[in-house]
């Protein structure tokens, strides 16, 4: 049998009574699906044909089953062959983590998916078996892992019953809508001890600390650790593993089974483009996806995400409860997304990327302009781009801005110029212009097929060269920088809410959830 044919398991998710399992199966007949069998009865299984999973020898699969008393579950491909049940690298079991314990139950593999009734006598077998295996096996980082997972075995008693959140944005970066929800439910006496973690080296780690005192973990620190394993609720503006799992550097099939928290995604921002590419349910199972418009919305259950109604939710972004013009100056910022195909200084040079907005920052005629009408002009780079910033060339005008934290930036801020980046949104939302200099198609997102279209449904004009893009940045100056009416009934009618209640509503159904 080809060692590449077996059956692959993305998740194993026990909610709310309803124990969710997605995988696919690869082999030559893969097409033909699978069997699953459920105390000998058999299950309605989906397949979804996910874009970035697509060939002729997988078969997706996804299903549900309500949990009553003891399951017994089995998953075999229709061409009566019987191939190998492998877990994949997010999933919550492991090949030496075979089991977990979730709302006073047990869910352990053993060739079969079983979940019966919680036990400590059960849980200490299974665990004790698991970590004969791991001591004999010695895979990497295997020490790290027994003493966590003897203080899970030993403290799990005690904890079982403690309701603990974590919430975070990037681990080196606060200040988005993790961070404020936070300011909204850290003093709320709802019984839940909250945390807000964050790496001591990031620049908002000693704000952060003062602001949230007594509530601050260090990010991959062994309290972060200790406190992740027991944890009910995580909570983020990052949907990425690598943002949020402290052990995902250190062989995390070790730990999968004692890591088994619901993961709430706040969003980074609004999605405005096909994003299936990285978000979608076999990578990514979150209990909550939060939105922030109707049409965002209704395009997160277009092809390819396959979350259902349960998790996307329409409840508006937490940040945007604290935009306000109340600091407004006379500052232009230029704030460029990322392009994920530039990996390394060479290439950066020779893109058109970096040649155009170089020659933006130091274009003459907008500068002259700026300084005579008392403009600041700001450089805000993507944090992806601070590493290259001794590439572009500088001018005693133009500043470049890497300790600012973006909500100043949006409530400072006159007018906006950037590409494709989403944060367009949250300036938009302040009704204040902007403009999209869109030079030529090299956003790494589909941008020409998802529902939102610049020139259609965006927030201000889509220029595509440098002469005209800054004549208009002259006239918005000439103008005081008024958005036009067309914009602001725009902004009007996209967004769902503008009443400043977006974290009382994110915060009411997670902790409802």
């Amino acid at each position: 049998m080809d060692s590449n044919n077996k059956i692959n398991i993305d998740f194993v998710t026990l909610r709310d009574d309803v124990l969710n399992i997605s995988g696919y199966l690869r082999c030559v007949n893969a097409k033909k699906g699978v069997n699953v069998v459920c105390n000998g009865k058999n299950v309605d299984v989906n397949s979804f044909d996910y874009p970035t999973r697509r060939d002729g020898e997988i078969y997706n699969f996804d299903f549900k089953v309500p949990v009553g008393n003891e399951l017994k579950i089995t998953i075999n491909s229709r061409d009566d062959l019987h191939y190998p049940i492998r877990f994949r690298e997010f999933c919550n079991l492991s090949d030496f983590s075979k089991h977990y314990v979730k709302d006073n139950k047990i869910v352990f593999f053993d060739g079969a998916f079983n979940v019966v009734d919680y036990s400590y006598s059960l849980m200490f077998k299974l665990e004790v078996k698991e970590l004969i295996d791991i001591i004999k096996n010695r895979p990497s980082f295997f020490t790290q892992a027994i003493l966590f997972r003897l203080i899970f075995l030993v403290f799990y008693p005690f904890m079982k019953n403690k309701n603990i959140w974590l919430v975070m944005d990037r681990k080196t970066m606060a200040d988005d809508n993790a961070e404020h929800l936070f300011k909204y439910i850290k003093d709320k006496k709802d019984g839940i001890k909250k945390f807000f973690v964050l790496h001591n080296s990031s620049p908002d780690f000693s704000r952060i600390n003062q602001m949230f005192k007594g509530h601050v973990l260090d990010c991959d620190s062994f309290k972060h650790k200790l406190y992740y394993i027991f944890t009910k609720k995580l909570v983020s503006s990052q949907g990425s593993e690598f943002d949020l799992n402290p052990f995902l550097n250190k062989n995390p099939q070790l730990t999968s089974g004692i890591c088994n928290l619901d993961f709430y995604f706040l969003q980074h921002g609004v999605i405005k483009d096909n994003m299936s590419s990285w978000l979608r349910k076999y990578d990514r199972n979150p209990k909550l996806i939060v939105s922030s418009t109707q049409l965002e919305y209704e395009s997160l259950f277009d092809e390819g995400y396959y979350y259902g109604e349960d998790v996307i939710q329409l409840l508006g972004l937490p940040r945007y409860d604290n935009l306000t013009n109340e600091n407004l100056k006379k500052q232009i910022v230029i704030m460029p997304t990322w392009r994920n195909y530039l990996t390394n200084k060479d290439e950066l040079l020779s893109s058109e990327y970096f040649k155009r907005f170089n020659s933006l920052i130091n274009n003459e005629k907008l500068i002259e302009c700026a300084r005579n009408n008392g403009y600041e002009i700001v450089f805000k780079p993507h944090p992806e781009l601070t590493q290259y910033l001794d590439l572009f060339d500088r001018n005693d005008y133009v500043q470049v801005d890497l300790d600012k934290r973006y909500q100043d930036i949006f409530n400072e801020s006159s007018l906006m110029i950037t590409d494709y980046s989403s944060i367009f949104f949250d300036f938009s939302y302040l009704k204040k212009p902007l403009i999209y200099y869109q030079y030529g198609n090299d956003y790494h997102y589909d941008a020409e097929n998802g529902y939102f279209n610049y020139k259609n449904n965006g927030f201000g004009p889509v220029v595509d060269n440098e002469d005209e893009l800054v004549d208009k940045i002259i006239s918005y100056i000439d103008d005081d920088c008024v958005m036009e009416d067309i914009y602001k009934t725009r902004v009007d009618e996209f967004f769902k809410y503008h009443d400043q209640n977006n974290s009382k509503r994110c915060y009411d159904w997670i902790i409802s959830h």
